[in-house]
């Protein structure tokens, strides 16, 4: 038979024999097979779906149950009330009776699936015309971002020249460095990452105009910061060239929101890649081997060559600066950025005085929390969390605040006694050498 939504249902009660089911490529879909009948139902409901499998699945396991009483019952039906089910009894030693009934069953399940298929009424034509227009506002949305921030990003290739001389050896011959940036203010001021240009005797911008021509100028170095893997680079160029990114505010990003990548991953001319922001507040290890923390986590790909190029949001804002991935080889589809809010101060800084001027205190403490074995050792009380002023050097601003350090005893059987530990700074907690790091970075 076929119903009225265009499902054909098709079969024979005999073929219900050996009633299976088989699992179909479609997301609501199933198929009811036999040695010669095969019975596709296509659902666009998942209740209608499970309703009509348990029905079916119930019809099938009276059909085919063994014999549970030895008493002979003469064919008969009865309903057992409204909203009770169906129950058939039939002599099992009867051929007759047995074939009935798995005739009524069994014709029992596709007429309740016809019924079920018939109250489906597809979606309306303006519903997928709707979700196509959806579509195409994201593609365009997507496209409008790359087209406004391709002449704000750089392509930077650096070159080793002082090591081909002390090796005598054409600077062609060796291999270039490639990075991407992006352009910070009319002045030409150019950010990327420490690592893309550390250790490099020259390096070349590249800026894209909106003709698509490129320019190339060489960079000369402004300042770095190791310890945020953040480097700034100036070249001479006109006004005209120089399209300034707009910030945003990376402390008010959410989880599951867009971003997207822009740079050159592997020398490749501005490729743009996009996925979500995938967590917040991760730490990862710069080129000095001092932690970075609160930095972003997304999936948009940042392969080599991205380094130093923009992570932005769904409005081509600057969120963050594309530093480093997971390869392949260890999780596909990891990729970090420096929060711009953390860079911005560094950048300002490095612009302003050619290098980073962060608070200080003028104190000598443990570098990391110490375990209970260095602790005893030591003699100096163990903590859980903060820092432990260990010296209070003279005219230090510690010294000025009163600070006291670690009071020692010139008998050496005699332990050290504690002095101050720092707990917190203004609203910020401190429970590792990090966080302090992290805070004074602030001031």
């Amino acid at each position: 038979s076929r119903s009225s939504s265009g499902a054909a249902l098709t079969g024979r009660s005999s073929d219900l024999d050996r009633l299976s089911f088989l699992p179909c490529s479609g997301p609501l879909s199933c198929y009811l097979s036999s040695p010669s009948v095969l019975l596709q139902l296509s659902f666009h409901s998942s209740a209608m779906l499970r309703r009509c499998l348990a029905l079916a699945f119930v019809a099938s396991c009276t059909c085919f149950a063994p014999p549970m009483f030895t008493r002979e019952f003469a064919p008969r039906s009865r309903a057992a009330g409204r909203g009770m089910p169906l129950r058939l009894f039939a002599r099992h030693d009867d051929p007759a009776s047995k074939a009935g009934r798995r005739d009524v069953l069994g014709w029992m399940t596709v007429g309740v699936a016809s019924a079920l298929l018939q109250g489906y009424q597809p979606p309306p034509a303006e519903a997928v015309i709707s979700d196509f227009a959806k579509l195409r506002e994201l593609e365009e949305l997507q496209a409008e971002i790359f087209e406004q921030s391709v002449p704000s990003v750089c392509f930077i290739s650096t070159e080793y020249t002082s090591m081909a001389q002390q090796l005598n050896l054409d600077s062609n011959s060796l291999p270039k460095g490639v990075g991407s940036g992006f352009v910070w203010d009319d002045k030409g001021h150019i950010v990327t990452n420490f690592h893309v240009i550390n250790k490099v005797d020259s390096a070349m911008v590249v800026l894209t105009k909106t003709d698509g021509t490129t320019e190339k100028y060489k960079a000369k170095l402004t300042g770095v910061d190791p310890d945020k893997d953040i480097a700034v680079l100036k070249i001479d160029a006109p006004a005209s060239l120089l399209k300034k990114l707009p910030v945003g505010d990376s402390s008010k990003i959410r989880v599951g929101q867009f971003s997207f990548a822009i740079g050159n991953p592997f020398g490749q001319d501005h490729t743009l890649t996009s996925g979500i922001i995938s967590g917040k507040n991760r730490e990862i290890t710069a080129p000095t081997g001092r932690k970075i923390k609160g930095v972003i986590q997304t999936d948009a790909a940042i392969n080599p060559g991205n380094s130093g190029g923009p992570l932005l949001n769904s409005q081509g804002q600057l969120i963050g600066i594309n530093t480093a991935s997971l390869g392949a080889g260890v999780s596909a589809g990891v990729g970090f950025a420096v929060p711009i809010d953390l860079a911005v101060p560094t950048i300002e800084q490095l612009i302003e005085f050619g290098q980073v001027q962060r608070a200080i205190l003028g104190i000598s403490y443990l570098e990391r929390v110490p375990t209970a074995s260095e602790s005893e050792r030591s003699g100096i009380p163990r903590i859980e969390k903060g820092i432990v002023v260990l010296e209070v050097p003279p005219n230090s601003p510690a010294a000025a605040a009163g600070m006291i350090a670690v009071k020692r005893s010139k008998d050496p059987k005699s332990k050290p006694e504690l002095g101050d530990v720092i707990v917190g700074i203004d609203k910020y907690e401190i429970k590792d050498p990090l966080d302090l790091s992290a805070v004074l970075a602030k001031y």
